[in-house]
C-alpha cells in the first residue's frame, strides 16, 4: 500500500487542504499517511522552509503547494507497492 508523507506546518491553509485530500484517500483504503511538521525537525525546515505543503508518495515528491484528489487517486492506483 502506498505511504504518503505531507511536509507541513501549523496554521497553514494549504497544508490543511492537502491533509483533507490525503485523509479522504486513506479513508478509501488507497494509502497510509503521516504529517511531518517541518518546524519541529531542523533538517526538514532547512530542506522545505516555507515551501509547504509538499506531498511525497513512497518517498517521491508528487505535489507541492496544491494537491488534486483526482490526480492523487491516479498516482496511487499506478503505484507499484
Amino acid at each position: 500500500m502506498p505511504h504518503i508523507q505531507i511536509m507541513s506546518r501549523r496554521e497553514c491553509g494549504l497544508c490543511d487542504s492537502a491533509k483533507a485530500v490525503v485523509r479522504q484517500a486513506a479513508d478509501q483504503g488507497l494509502c497510509t499517511w503521516e504529517s511531518m511538521d517541518v518546524d519541529r525537525d531542523k533538517a526538514l525546515l532547512v530542506r522545505y522552509g516555507m515551501d509547504v505543503p509538499v506531498v511525497l508518495v513512497n518517498g517521491v515528491e508528487r505535489f507541492r503547494h496544491r494537491i488534486d484528489s483526482d490526480v492523487l487517486n491516479t498516482v496511487l492506483e499506478a503505484c507499484e507497492c
